[in-house]
Order: structure tokens, then C-alpha cells, then sequence
């Protein structure tokens, strides 16, 4: 049958092949790092990747990595052809589905169009966002590839005019990571991270207070914290996750009430505080993302509350009796019902670094990737990209969301600063 070329992908490189683990998905500082440009398919869907990097000879050991992001209002298995000169790699949603070669039908380009060497995949697609990420290696034969599905691709649904800028701080904070909105004394909490803090002598970390149009208050709130990441405010105590520790301040005092370690824990990122007293935090696991976990703390010891299809957790939230998850691992959003523990997926947003997570006024539930991406999930789950930063350059990390101003207040991790932006409607 008919095929459709797959067109509009976005490509970064060349890197040296050599110095690429072929068999994983980029790193989110990669991913976030690369120098990403739309490339040129022809008629028949082939992307010439010597044109795209011209001067790269195509013997000499180079790689490039190719994206494309769609929706599927369902899940599916996709059927997926794909020719290529010099040798690929292919991943569906950060997981590597197929890995090919230098053969007969890859020595030059003219390959990539005929039948008898297309190889023919079944991705795993599921609702929502889904991204096939192609990475290129240089061969004797060429570097070039060509894919092309049964359908054509539907396009991400996009809506970037929906967000203004409100205000923007000076770029004086140390990577910050996450925001917090105090609803007692109307200011805001910003963790400074400090990326560096591994070789630091001394914990770098601080919290700063800003007010809600976006002024500095004090940008030393409280100082000397262990890389302060996720936050949560229950009873006038600001609950803060460090590396290894859960961190308890007393808001009016800027007392620490606590400090606990949790056990076997490997990067805890984000934490929620439930309406029990529970605290909730998710555990990336970094290096071992299918090993993730959520804890909850509840008087005084943690227990693991998530594991089973918990990959790579980030963001955390808690609407409608249940835990929302970021889990990056699958590129899922997901749900754990708080009662019964269950685990269920809510809809799929490709392959970034699920960091951020708000539910609006109208059941919307706001979500950003750290890459600099920020979407709205309807509660029909429909996904509509409201930002993209990357561009930009600039992180869109774990935000907090005020609704009575429709205000989405932003921490941009690398680029120091916290940006608020107000959605239109």
C-alpha cells in the first residue's frame, strides 16, 4: 500500500558517532543544548542530511539526530517504513525500537526509495503526544534517510499566542528550579538549585521570596540548603526536598522544624503535601529511571507508595483524590489513585522532562517539560502546546500556576531568572 513521507522534522549535530551511545535516547542537557533547525524533506520524504551539514564529509564518522512530534487521538501500533544511507537508530518516545546498519541497500541514496529496502516497523503509538526520534550515522554509502507511514502524521496541536509575558526577574538566581505561591502571605517561594552544587564546598542552595508582580523581597530567604528542588506549604510549614534529606521550615520563624533522610533515595525532585498531613515525593532514580519511585512521609516515616510503572518520576500534584506523575520515563502522565494505589496513564506527551504540573480553574491540567515546553491537557485529555522556549534558550521548570490572575510563574533553571506568564484566556 500507499505510503505517506513524514516531513517537517527538526535535526541537531553533526557529533562525532563515536562519542554517541546509540542504544539510548538523548539526555535532557543534550536535548536542551542542541542547536535545533527544521530540515528539508524532497517530494518522496528523503532528508539529505550532507546537504543540511554541508562540508561533513559523509565517510568521516558524523551523526545526526532527526525528531518529529505528532498527535494520535488514539492508541495504536503505527505502521512505520524507513530507508536510510550510512546507518540509524530509531526511538519511539524515548524507547529504542530498531537499530540498522550499512548493508546493500544503504551504499547510496538512491536506496532510500525503493521498496525491496525499506525496512517496516510497528511503533507503539499512544494518545496524545508521541515523538520518533531518528538518530543518522555517516557511511561510505551516503547519510540520508527517508520514512513515511500509512497515514499521514497529525500535527501537535499548538496555541502559542494563548501566553504574554507578564514580568521577568533580573537573571540573579543560582539555576533556580521550582515556585511555590504562599496563599497566606501572597509571596513566592523560588528554590535556587545551584547546578554546580556537587562541587561546592559547602551547600549553595537558598531560597528566595519574591511578591507577585514579580519583585525581589528577600533573595536570601533562607540560605545553606543541600540543592533545594520541590516544594509544598501545609499548616505555615514549607516542605522542601534536598538530595537526600526532606527538609520541614517553619514559615514564621524561618526555623528548620526537620530534616529527614529518606531511605535508599537516589534524586528526589518534587513533593506534594496532601490534606492528611502525607508528603509525597518522587524519586527519579537518575541513571536507573525504570527503578523510580514515589515515597510518602506520613508522621514521622516514609514508605514507598509508587513503583510499579514508575519510570523516571518528576512532577507531582494532587487533584481529584489522586497523584498526578510526570513519568518521563514513558513519556506519560500519569494518575495514582491515593486510596488503592492504582496506576493508570492519562495521556502521553512524547519525550521530555515532565517537570512542572498545575490544575487550573477549568480542570486543565498544566504541564511543562523542563526542555522549555508548556501544555495544556483538557480533562478530555486533548494537548495543546501553549509555549515552546527552547528556542529561546530558556528552561520551563517546576512552576507554579495563580489562577486568580492566570498567571504561570516560571523558574528557567539555566538562565537564572523567574519569567511570569499570563494566559490570555
Amino acid at each position: 500500500a500507499a505510503q505517506v513521507p513524514i516531513k517537517g522534522w527538526s535535526a541537531a549535530g553533526p557529533y562525532p558517532a563515536a562519542q554517541v551511545n546509540r542504544s539510548a535516547y538523548p539526555g535532557f542537557y543534550g536535548i536542551f543544548g542542541a542547536a535545533w533547525r527544521q530540515v528539508d524533506a524532497d517530494a518522496e520524504g528523503a532528508v539529505d542530511l550532507t546537504t543540511r551539514f554541508p562540508g561533513e564529509a559523509p565517510a568521516g564518522g558524523k551523526l545526526a539526530i532527526a525528531r518529529r512530534v505528532f498527535s494520535s487521538d488514539r492508541d495504536q501500533s503505527l505502521e512505520f517504513s524507513l530507508g536510510w544511507a550510512g546507518d540509524v537508530d530509531v526511538f519511539i518516545n524515548r524507547q529504542p525500537v530498531f537499530s540498522g546498519r550499512e548493508s546493500a541497500c544503504t551504499t547510496d541514496a538512491t536506496a532510500l526509495t525503493r521498496p525491496e529496502c525499506a525496512t517496516r516497523l510497528e511503533l507503539p503509538v499512544r494518545r496524545g503526544l508521541n515523538e520518533i526520534s531518528v538518530m543518522v550515522g555517516s557511511g561510505a554509502g551516503g547519510w540520508a534517510f527517508r520514512a513515511a507511514t500509512a497515514e499521514a502524521l497529525p500535527e501537535k496541536l499548538m496555541d502559542h499566542g494563548e501566553v504574554e509575558e507578564a514580568w521577568a526577574t533580573p537573571d540573579t538566581f543560582l539555576t533556580p528550579e521550582s515556585v511555590l505561591k504562599d496563599p497566606e502571605r501572597d509571596v513566592l517561594y523560588v528554590t535556587s538549585f545551584d547546578n554546580q552544587y556537587a562541587t561546592r564546598s559547602a551547600p549553595s542552595g537558598y531560597i528566595s521570596t519574591l511578591s507577585l508582580d514579580g519583585r525581589v523581597l528577600e533573595h536570601r530567604w533562607l540560605d545553606g540548603l543541600n540543592a533545594p528542588t520541590g516544594m509544598d506549604i501545609r499548616n505555615d510549614t514549607l516542605f522542601v526536598c534536598e538530595r537526600i534529606d526532606l527538609l520541614a521550615i517553619e514559615v514564621a520563624t524561618r526555623r528548620i522544624v526537620g530534616r529527614w533522610p529518606i531511605p535508599d533515595v537516589v534524586f528526589p525532585i518534587d513533593l506534594v503535601a496532601g490534606d492528611d498531613g502525607s508528603v509525597y515525593i518522587s524519586d527519579t532514580r537518575t541513571g536507573n529511571w525504570p527503578a523510580s519511585r514515589i515515597y510518602r512521609f506520613l508522621d514521622g516515616a516514609f514508605e514507598v507508595f509508587a513503583d510499579e510503572g514508575i519510570d523516571g518520576a518528576n512532577g507531582l500534584w494532587i487533584h481529584d483524590a489522586a497523584l498526578l506523575v510526570g513519568n518521563s520515563g514513558d513519556g506519560m502522565l500519569k494518575r495514582v489513585n491515593l486510596t488503592t494505589r492504582q496506576v493508570e496513564d492519562v495521556v502521553s506527551l512524547g519525550s521530555g522532562i515532565v517537570d512542572g504540573i498545575r490544575v487550573d480553574e477549568d480542570g486543565n491540567v498544566l504541564v511543562s517539560f523542563w526542555e522549555g515546553q508548556i501544555f495544556r491537557i483538557s480533562p478530555t485529555a486533548d494537548v495543546i502546546e501553549l509555549l515552546d522556549a527552547l528556542p529561546a534558550r530558556w528552561n520551563t521548570a517546576d512552576f507554579e500556576y495563580i489562577p486568580e490572575q492566570r498567571l504561570l510563574v516560571v523558574p528557567t533553571f539555566t538562565e537564572n531568572r523567574v519569567r511570569a506568564l499570563r494566559l490570555r484566556r
